[in-house]
């Protein structure tokens, strides 16, 4: 997703969609209520009433918005509602016309009672795409990058300047160089946060890397041990043409929300007072300010029920003012499918909260 444009005062941001996943993720956050403007076409009769010729004309419109329905095997959001601003010469305002938004097209968003910091969270993270660090090694040469959306970053590499296979110090000078790289990594992850650490290359000594990474690195993301032809910059982006980083990206994205779950029963069976679900119960604990973290259901964010998405509307907003943390998840995943079965809202809370 590309920011193109945001006034928060004004409750007005324009973005470009670039995949199927933002145009997802915007049929989650865009409600009955919202006005949208983009460029669209509407079909226009010209001459009297049933006859004459009729063209369907390029335009700007803007609607206030009382549907959306995503087409999971499109790559179209369609949007509905009633035209508030548009060419006058055509009669539109006042009028009904659906805006059928793409993979590449603008939309302006406006949000009258302004924008929830979780949601603006959601758009904010989905600009940047999930993160990778990928460390490519051989026994000449290494390089560590960061991967964001389409974008890559060799932020170290340099040779390992082994001496020879006989040398007696070569085992030592491998473990220091080891070492060395394994600082750098470890500070990448305290500081991008990663959802996924590549480490790939030919032969052990990627082996003995992943080794040393698991030995002297607490917290860790989810680790993919991979096979290149070579190390350094190169075998980065031998990588990076691999599918296996985006695939492994895709299921590193959902396991907070499995581990989310997993936490969440066992507090259940545990401390059944630190955790919350349901969506009344949740509200409730979230206007005492007892929510820690909050993992909901995306499609409730636009529930038909316009009594639904109040509640909910509320219960991001007051979630937010306390800070709880906020993440959603589809129904169509495992841990959403948990998530459903308990209401569509499930929460940890900070303390026991009766």
């Amino acid at each position: 997703m590309r920011i193109v444009y945001k006034d928060l005062k004004q409750g007005v941001i324009k973005v470009i969609p670039e995949s199927t996943d933002d145009l997802w993720l915007l049929h989650t956050i865009i409600q009955p209520g919202d006005y949208v403007r983009a460029k669209t076409f509407r079909e226009i009769h010209f001459g009297e009433r049933g006859s004459g010729r009729s063209s369907r004309i390029p335009m700007v419109l803007k609607i206030r918005v009382e549907s959306t329905e995503f087409q999971p095997f499109t790559t179209r959001l369609r949007i509905r509602g009633v035209v508030v601003e548009g060419p006058e010469k055509y009669g539109v305002l006042g009028k009904y016309h659906t805006i059928s938004l793409d993979v590449g097209t603008e939309i302006e968003i406006t949000k009258p009672n302004g924008w929830p910091h979780s949601i603006l969270k959601r758009i904010e993270e989905a600009s940047k795409g999930p993160t990778a660090l990928i460390a490519a090694i051989d026994y000449d040469e290494y390089a560590v990058a960061i991967v964001k959306g389409q974008g890559v970053k060799i932020v170290a590499e340099g040779s390992l300047r082994l001496p020879g296979k006989d040398d007696p110090h070569r085992e030592e000078r491998l473990h220091e160089a080891l070492v060395e790289i394994t600082k750098i990594i470890e500070e990448l992850i305290r500081r991008e946060k990663p959802l996924l650490l590549v480490v790939t290359g030919p032969g052990s000594v990627k082996d003995m890397l992943l080794d040393l990474i698991r030995e002297r690195i607490t917290s860790l993301p989810r680790i993919l041990r991979d096979n290149a032809s070579m190390g350094g910059s190169a075998g980065v982006y031998e990588e990076i043409r691999r599918g296996a980083l985006r695939d492994a990206l895709r299921e590193a994205a959902s396991i907070y929300a499995e581990e989310f779950i997993e936490k969440f029963e066992k507090m259940l069976a545990k401390e059944p007072g630190r955790v919350a679900y349901t969506l009344d119960e949740v509200i409730r604990a979230a206007e005492a300010g007892a929510i820690e973290e909050l993992l909901i259901l995306d499609e409730l964010v636009r529930h038909p029920d316009p009594a639904i998405r109040e509640k909910v509307d509320k219960l991001l907003r007051d979630a937010d003012k306390t800070r709880a943390k906020i993440s959603f998840v589809s129904a169509e995943t495992p841990a959403g499918l948990k998530v459903k079965a308990l209401g569509g809202v499930v929460a940890i809370l900070r303390y026991s909260f009766t």
